[in-house]
């Protein structure tokens, strides 16, 4: 045999090596990609959802008239934790960009306004709740259309 050919061979043998070890590692850094994205649309969607579940309970501890307002104002203190709010938010921060963040706790701030709202004995329909309620509702929209330009495969 010619020595060209046990070269040719042995150039196609490191060219095979190159090409499929690069090809696997765009696949892996791809796979990493997917994965982290995954994991902040799971930590954004148990945000957004418990910032849901908290506005609806104070909501509800508003419209509940015939209570005593200390009574109003337990439920809505309460609703600020038994829905995961605080850990949910913590969980997001963890792998949400910077510029999140603050849209983040804004909203949080906006539903503790709510809460406060309730707490001194405003009804909804009052200027104080209504434009709390307005402004979870806003941050709301807010946070998740730039949770969704985070998310985009773009």
């Amino acid at each position: 045999m010619q020595w060209p050919t046990y070269l040719a061979a042995a150039l196609g043998a490191i060219a095979g090596s190159l090409g499929t070890g690069i090809a696997d590692r765009f696949r892996w850094h791809r796979d990493v990609s997917e994965r982290e994205r995954q994991e902040r649309q799971a930590a954004y969607a148990n945000f957004l959802d418990a910032v849901k579940r908290t506005g609806i309970a104070i909501s509800q501890a508003a419209h509940e008239e015939t209570l005593p307002l200390e009574d109003r104002a337990r439920q809505a203190r309460q609703a600020m934790g038994q829905h995961g709010l605080y850990e949910t938010q913590a969980q997001a921060e963890l792998c949400a960009p910077k510029t999140i963040i603050p849209l983040m706790n804004e909203l949080v701030r906006a539903l503790l306004s709510l809460r406060d709202a309730v707490i001194g004995g405003e009804p909804p329909g009052a200027p104080r709740y209504e434009d709390a309620w307005l402004k979870v509702h806003t941050d709301t929209v807010q946070v998740r259309e730039a949770m969704r330009t985070t998310l985009s495969r773009s």
